[in-house]
């Protein structure tokens, strides 16, 4: 920091999120307001007058689709339909999304972050009261949908009220503002300022301002010459060691209930007013969709990092259809795209953190696992939508191949899950078909054949020996044994997952005794090496598994087609 400029140097994962976030901030205001150089990120301290618009305008602008004040208005375009069309094509499907949309404005409407906002607008509205008057429209047996309309054009009109009153700055200021709060930035921190619970200011943008900005402000223009102690991220002097890292999400910690933290028990961890400001940014640095959010630590250079987290963000939240996969969905799209190949090599060999379960996770993109989402495109499309259940819980297939790619791991003990389940779990339970096991294996075939020795095996060979357990299903029902399958079938599992390759070469030959056929030439590759028996047994038994897909659809499946 010297004649009015604040400079930033890039240093561990979570500051840089910060970095990152403070400049997405100021650059959506106005572009150019943040310089570059190396490591370093450098902005003028004029840039700090109304940083808590800023901050604000950044995360109600970029999360404006996933908040309840857009959920609110968002019905005012199908209003205007209807109007349009004077309710001739109003049906019973119009009626229960009227309805639902009813039910979820009245508890919008009477939310406490939203009566809070009440208060700072100016322009007073009894929304309360125009809560309470809301009703859904029940329609009764013999009843005719027509005859309601007039009931109907009641309730639009208050709901167009409504709406006119939220699409008023200062309501959008306001209300939106406390959505952001409670939706995104309490994903990185939590417990000051505007989301301490006992705060005293009202106002989110005075309490932000004050606690964040202002105090930055007020201890660059301080003398420092007599402050003894250095901030323990910056080592820039600071004056004591009140300000802790404890309000950071599953970073931070509080010294007075946690003293075991920090040697001897005294602690000496404090930062600066510039770096706790820093810090309130990293929501900012993140992309969140559904409470999870990505954070790509590009830290070669200051201007790459930045880059890198516009387009995470970009890929991110241009996905129309949000699911809890869309993190893992924006950062392979980032990887796969054609078009911009500097890109994926930037994203080589560099830290991604994730933020899920209110935990940080973290992993390195190695040079390896970017080759294989890159050449894995077509498989990885396919699984989008695969899920199964497990408890309570249900488990995307995607999510699951993807974390193994990012952990360095091999897909078997997921392929076996998939492969037991199939066998095993209701029809309600499992939603992916042999086609989807197929992919996972082929997946993991491309991954192993970066770091084994498998490169003479091809994704062709993969089809093949699938095929040939497909045969040998068909060979049994011929001969009206397939109720001998099921144990069969379990006892190549078992021999696969113990790697006891044995047992499955004896159950093998076994099978082709009993139907009086050749054992394929491949089976000796089984005894090669540990990859190549589970990759060629695994591909085998997804042939050989009938479960809920028709003979016609297994064929499909396994010829690839």
């Amino acid at each position: 920091m010297e004649d009015g400029i604040i400079q930033l140097r890039l240093g561990d994962w979570l500051y840089n999120a910060g970095i990152v976030g403070i400049v997405n901030i100021l650059e959506h205001e106005r572009e150019d307001s943040a310089k570059y150089a190396g490591r370093e990120v450098s902005f003028d301290i004029c840039e700090l007058e109304n940083f808590e618009e800023k901050f604000f305008n950044y995360f109600i602008d970029t999360y404006e689709p996933m908040i309840a004040w857009k959920k609110v208005i968002s019905y005012k375009s199908q209003i205007e339909v209807f109007e349009g069309e004077k309710f001739q094509n109003f049906n019973e499907k119009s009626l229960e999304e009227f309805n639902k949309y009813i039910e979820n404005l009245k508890r919008y409407l009477k939310s406490n972050s939203h009566v809070a906002a009440y208060e700072l607008i100016e322009e007073k509205y009894p929304v309360l009261e125009r809560e309470k008057e809301l009703k859904k429209i029940q329609l009764k047996k013999k009843e005719l949908l027509q005859d309601k309309i007039p009931e109907i054009k009641l309730e639009i009109s208050k709901i167009k009220e409504i709406i006119r009153f939220y699409e008023k700055p200062q309501a959008k200021k306001y209300i939106a503002g406390k959505n952001v709060i409670y939706n995104v930035i309490r994903n990185g921190w939590n417990g000051v300022s505007i989301l301490n619970p006992q705060t005293k200011e009202k106002n989110m943008y005075k309490d932000y301002k004050k606690y964040f900005p202002q105090d930055a402000l007020n201890y660059m223009k301080a003398d420092k010459s007599k402050f003894k102690y250095e901030c323990f991220n910056c080592h820039a002097p600071i004056e004591n060691l009140n300000i802790e890292m404890g309000f950071l999400n599953a970073s931070g910690f509080d010294s007075s209930r946690k003293p075991s933290h920090v040697w001897n028990y005294n602690n000496d961890i404090a930062i600066c007013p510039v770096c706790k400001l820093v810090y309130s940014c990293v929501p900012a640095g993140f992309t969140y969709v559904y409470n999870r959010g990505i954070f790509v630590n590009a830290n070669n250079s200051a201007s790459s990092i930045v880059r890198i987290s516009q387009k995470m963000r970009e890929l991110m939240l241009k996905d129309e259809g949000l699911t809890p996969n869309t993190t893992y969905k924006s950062l392979i799209a980032a990887i796969q795209e054609k078009t911009n190949d500097s890109f994926r090599y930037e994203l080589s060999d560099i830290q991604v953190v994730r933020y899920e379960n209110e935990v940080y996770r973290f992993n390195i993109l190695s040079r390896q696992c970017v080759n294989v989402v890159r050449d894995s495109k077509k498989e990885l499309d396919r699984i989008i939508k695969s899920s199964y259940k497990e408890g309570d819980e249900y488990i995307r297939l995607y999510e699951e191949v993807v974390k193994k790619l990012f952990n360095n791991e091999n897909q078997f003990l997921l392929i076996h899950r998939l492969l037991v389940y199939k066998l095993s779990k209701p029809n309600n339970e499992i939603f992916y078909n042999v086609g989807n096991i197929m992919d996972v294996i082929t997946i993991n075939f491309t991954y192993l054949k970066g770091i084994t020795s498998m490169r003479d095996v091809e994704k062709e060979d993969l089809k093949a020996y699938s095929r040939a357990g497909y045969y040998l299903k068909k060979d049994y029902k011929n001969k009206h044994s397939e109720n001998k399958l099921k144990g069969i079938t379990y006892r190549l599992l078992n021999a696969l997952k113990t790697n006891n390759q044995g047992m499955f070469m004896d159950t093998i030959l076994n099978c082709y005794l009993y139907i009086k056929k050749q054992v394929p030439y491949f089976f000796t590759d089984c005894l090669k090496d540990k990859e190549r028996f589970k990759m060629i047994g695994y591909s085998f038994v997804s042939g050989l598994i009938d479960g809920e897909d028709s003979t016609e659809k297994v064929e499909e499946n396994i010829n690839g087609k």
